[in-house]
């Protein structure tokens, strides 16, 4: 019996893989199952060789909760980062429009105080230098959309609701 044991020990130490044997390297079992059959034999099946998982060690070696699940974690950092990038570009578009918002409006503002200072300019040249026939044409009112009256002539009378002066402008 004792030559079965040194044997099997034998056999099975050179069969080993390196990373499978504890305690000592290979060729020290080696030395110890040969020069010491029982004892050497014995320690190389008690300390020498890292033990097959049995079936029941399989499942336990299973992750009992998700948390401890490398793949479930894994995932769950996966789906943390592509909620975070879905954010950073919600993000980016939202102030890509703001500043449009506020690009639109400035050029809208600069419009409008460009067609305010237009019709600016255009009332003081109308009301510094009036034709004559302007006033028929517009139905014959002055400037204060009051009617005027005309003498045979067609020419002007000043009434008293008159302007002496310009029209104010408009301020906007």
């Amino acid at each position: 019996m004792g030559l079965g044991l040194l044997i099997y020990s034998l056999i099975e130490c050179l069969q080993t893989p390196r990373h499978r044997i504890r305690v000592m390297p290979k060729l020290a079992w080696i030395a110890v199952i040969v020069l010491l059959p029982i004892i050497g034999a014995s320690l190389w099946l008690g300390f020498g060789r890292v033990r097959a998982p049995k079936k029941g060690a399989a499942a336990s070696r299973r992750p009992r909760s998700p948390d401890d699940d490398p793949d479930f974690l894994r995932q769950v950092e996966i789906q943390r980062r592509q909620r975070q990038r879905a954010e950073e570009q919600r993000q980016r578009e939202a102030e890509a429009r703001r500043k449009e918002r506020e690009l639109q409006s400035r050029s809208d503002d600069e419009r409008e105080k460009q067609l305010g200072e237009a019709a600016d300019a255009a009332v003081a040249g109308d009301t510094a230098a009036p034709e004559a026939g302007q006033d028929e044409a517009a139905g014959g009112s002055s400037s204060n959309g009051r009617p005027v009256d005309e003498d045979a002539e067609g020419t002007r009378k000043k009434s008293s609701d008159d302007d002496d002066g310009p029209a104010p402008a408009p301020q906007s």
